[in-house]
């Protein structure tokens, strides 16, 4: 993993996709953190939370996940993918707006339909 922060900031992003944090989101979020020692360099994540909400507000969801996304490496689109899947899934509930950033992330980060299959499958390895 090259920029965790950038990572780190999206799946903060996306678990915003529906207007709200679930506290299954958050605690993915958690979770994933937790279990990759890259994510320790991360920062103060309550003010990168904030800085993000204050950016959908001013920018909306859609610009905010654009801007976000576009810094993401190619080296670790994938990872990034996997990461924000397994949040938005966290709730047990693919909801309309959650399959709508899905959606962007693949086209933005240029994945196949056969890779986000497989990143779907493994999201939560």
């Amino acid at each position: 993993m090259r920029d965790a922060r950038r990572i780190y900031e999206l799946m903060v992003l996306t678990a915003w996709a529906d207007g709200k944090v679930q506290a299954e989101e958050a605690l993915a979020v958690h979770r994933i953190v937790a279990a990759d020692p890259a994510f320790a360099q991360v920062g103060n994540k309550s003010e990168i939370s904030r800085a993000i909400q204050k950016r959908i507000s001013e920018k909306g969801l859609d610009a905010s996940l654009r801007e976000a996304a576009s810094a993401i490496v190619e080296a670790d689109r994938e990872l990034a993918f996997r990461c924000c899947a397994r949040v938005l899934s966290a709730d047990g509930d693919l909801a309309v707006e959650d399959a709508q950033v899905l959606d962007a992330l693949q086209e933005l980060f240029g994945l196949s339909g056969e890779a986000v299959q497989r990143l779907m499958r493994d999201r939560n390895r």
